[in-house]
């Protein structure tokens, strides 16, 4: 008598801390632009060809994850070319990175732009301001239509993973993966415009009151739909910031 030998296929989870790897797979599926940092510059490790440029005298630093970029505050800065550039205009999309800061400025210190001037028309700009202790977050069409109230507060001055998303005709702002913020436009906002994407290079701190950022970044992503809140939990719970380095040390 012959038998018949039938084979189950089962999946496989591997599990590092509270992070299902399983579920990996539908983030990388979104991802338009990733950058690790982990080789100190700015290529894409995504694969999508967005690789970024580095001004000014970047080094390397104890990231939130093996190694991040520390930025001096005065000159350096990082702009983002290829395609990620595309995904700024009236399509979902979220950002989601960790910053350090490592010096108190008066003034707003740049992160995340993506901006021709400094106007409220049709511009996505993000500013640490420590003074109000938030990620202070611009993102207008128009000095009348824009996504008011998203700023989320930061409450401490450590390692901080932020999260923006934009979904259909709202926004959201997570601070270590907890919704913080929320905004409704009934018309949407519409951001395209033609600057390249960047971080510390706001033209705000061209001749207007924003400062370049001295810290540390790691773990940019830029994903093309609007993630949940149960999968910005997860992101963030790949590297939760209680776990992070406080200081470097070679």
């Amino acid at each position: 008598m012959k038998q018949t030998l039938l084979l189950l296929s089962i999946p496989l989870f591997f599990t590092k801390g509270s992070f299902v790897y399983h579920h990996t797979s539908n983030l990388e599926a979104s991802l338009v632009a990733y950058y690790s940092f982990n080789q100190c510059d700015a290529r894409d490790d995504s694969g999508n060809g967005s690789d970024g440029q580095l001004f000014g005298g970047i080094s390397c630093w104890c990231g939130i994850e093996d190694d991040g970029l520390l930025l001096d505050g005065v000159n350096d800065y990082i702009e983002f070319h290829g395609k990620v550039n595309r995904y700024f205009s009236t399509s979902d999309f979220t950002i989601s990175f960790y910053f350090k800061a490592e010096q108190y400025q008066v003034f707003p210190q740049s992160l995340l732009s993506k901006r021709l001037e400094c106007t409220e028309y049709q511009m996505l700009d993000l500013l640490l301001n420590m003074n109000k202790r938030e990620v202070e977050t611009g993102v207008h069409e128009t000095p009348e239509k824009f996504y008011a109230g998203i700023s989320p507060p930061i409450g401490q001055t450590n390692w901080v993973h932020y999260a923006l998303v934009r979904e259909g005709f709202r926004a959201f702002t997570y601070i270590n993966g907890v919704l913080v913020r929320e905004s409704f436009r009934c018309s949407g906002v519409d951001i395209s415009n033609d600057a390249v994407f960047s971080f510390s290079n706001s033209p705000c701190i061209y001749g207007g009151n924003a400062r370049r950022f001295k810290g540390v970044l790691d773990e940019l992503r830029v994903f093309d739909r609007a993630l949940s809140e149960e999968e910005i939990k997860r992101l963030y719970l790949m590297y939760p910031v209680e776990n992070a380095q406080m200081d470097c040390v070679s």
